[in-house]
């Protein structure tokens, strides 16, 4: 068996552990990512299609890290957000009140993905374990140990970055609340006739949201990405068939052609099962839950990668305070202020995004009612709406 030693092992090689794992690099610690997948990283995962919606504020942490560079040339800007609720007739339009800034930016994931491993694999205090099946935590003097496989791998904290079905989470015991929506999520990227104007769309349907998101220009041709909640068996018919069958193509033209003119081609199509969890807390002895191992939401306001995303903010700013004081990494201390950091601000996100998928959904009088009117309202009142978008924007 062959046995590792590092300061920080992050279980998990997907797009937050890869992050995590950036950040932390560049503070000096010794850094061991392990993958349950035997990943390629110039294959498998980058035939992933779809795209992550990055928030102003999530930008700036990304400019600190000096990370913004890199991604800033895959980026579409978001200028303007348009929310349409079919059901109420209301409309709300959305600016960024703020110069030299964006609502937000769509990037897809194989380019942060690319870009996050190519700089990683640059690094000496960085090592990648594929193929590494977590089998079991235990503790020895001030040290964690994971054993998978043929690995053994001493740290002074694990970060599980290991997703919404986390083994960590298993192996542990730690427990979480989760819940399930009848809906899956369609994500289909195409090429449209007219140019999007950096606009995103969301359309609140009786069936769950649809969104419009602009991606940037391939070949010279108008991009978007779609994202629209729906019954999981009309979600599976469309997954299930041909890209550029004349059917997918009149039910798309039937949703965007007003705004983006027809469907000239898809791209991709993707389906994925939609359900929220929250784990009851987001920390273990010399372990810390990050992104979707510790949380995740529903997608009705674009903001589970940068919920994820300000995990990583904390963990690295608790990482460089202790470097600081010289003091250890992985105590009872450090794991709780990482808690104390993320629990409130992810457990309002998941109660406000179950609440908005419910509401939105509702299709009685009074509900239109209420919602005609919150409509107008925001509309009417700057201060609230500034308010709005800078809560979305993450500043």
């Amino acid at each position: 068996m062959k046995e590792f030693n590092c300061d920080l092992h992050i279980i998990g090689g997907a797009l937050t552990g890869l992050l995590t794992a950036y950040c932390a690099s560049r503070l000096g610690y010794k850094i061991i990512i392990s993958e349950k997948k035997n990943i390629n990283y110039d294959n498998e995962l980058l035939a992933d299609k779809r795209t992550t919606a990055i928030a102003e504020g999530s930008k700036i942490f990304l400019e600190s890290q000096k990370l913004w560079r890199f991604v800033k040339p895959f980026a579409e800007p978001i200028k303007n957000i348009k929310v349409v609720d079919v059901i109420a007739n209301s409309n709300l339009d959305f600016s960024n009140p703020l110069p030299k800034s964006n609502l937000g930016y769509i990037v897809k994931n194989s380019n942060l993905i690319s870009l996050l491993t190519k700089e990683l694999k640059k690094n000496n205090n960085v090592n990648f374990i594929m193929g590494s099946k977590l089998n079991l935590i235990t503790y020895e003097n001030n040290k964690i140990i994971s054993f998978s496989n043929n690995y053994k791998i001493k740290s002074k904290l694990i970060i599980a970055a290991d997703g919404k079905n986390s083994t960590v989470r298993k192996l542990l015991g730690t427990n979480l609340f989760k819940k399930t929506y009848a809906e899956k999520a369609l994500v289909i990227n195409f090429f449209h006739e007219r140019h999007h104007k950096n606009i995103a769309y969301e359309f609140f349907l009786k069936t769950g949201p649809f969104a419009i998101l602009p991606m940037q220009k391939e070949k010279n041709k108008n991009q978007s990405a779609l994202i629209w909640s729906n019954k999981p068996e009309l979600v599976d018919i469309i997954a299930s068939t041909n890209f550029n069958s004349k059917f997918i193509r009149e039910i798309l033209n039937e949703k965007i052609y007003q705004y983006l003119g027809n469907v000239t081609n898809i791209n991709s199509i993707q389906s994925f099962p939609l359900s929220a969890h929250i784990n009851e807390k987001f920390y273990d002895d010399k372990i810390i839950y990050v992104g979707d191992a510790a949380h995740s939401i529903h997608p009705i306001a674009g903001q589970g990668w940068n919920l994820g995303l300000r995990d990583v903010k904390s963990i690295i700013k608790l990482l460089d305070n202790t470097k600081e004081k010289r003091s250890e990494i992985g105590t009872y201390s450090f794991c709780k202020k990482y808690n104390d950091l993320c629990y409130y601000d992810a457990y309002r996100l998941f109660e406000i995004t179950d609440k908005l998928d419910w509401i939105f959904k509702k299709n009685q009088f009074h509900f239109k009612f209420l919602k005609n009117f919150g409509f107008k309202a925001i509309n009417k009142n700057k201060v609230i709406k500034e308010k709005i978008v800078e809560f979305a924007m993450g500043i």
